[in-house]
């Protein structure tokens, strides 16, 4: 669970050996994922590489109550107009 949402994670590690990639030393990058099948999205991701540093996104206040349909209720005084023809 993250944020109250049930999450699936999966994790990578790569380890460069030594002079792999011109390194003097083993590099060990990993980067970590937690995908929400519910919301169909990633909602905690932390990748570390001792090349970049370390990076960590999170989903944060997530609410799963349905938005007040006025929210999606065009304003009173609007209208749709057809611009295909020329105005007369």
């Amino acid at each position: 669970m993250i944020e109250g949402v049930t999450a699936e994670g999966t994790r990578i590690t790569t380890t460069f050996a030594v002079g792999t990639i011109g390194n003097d030393r083993e590099i060990v990058v990993s980067n970590e994922m937690w995908f929400s099948k519910q919301l169909g999205i990633t909602v905690w991701r932390k990748a570390s590489d001792p090349r970049s540093g370390d990076s960590t996104t999170k989903l944060a206040n997530i609410s799963l109550v349905e938005p007040d349909a006025v929210l999606f209720v065009p304003p009173a005084d609007y209208s749709i107009k057809d611009m295909s023809s020329p105005a007369p």
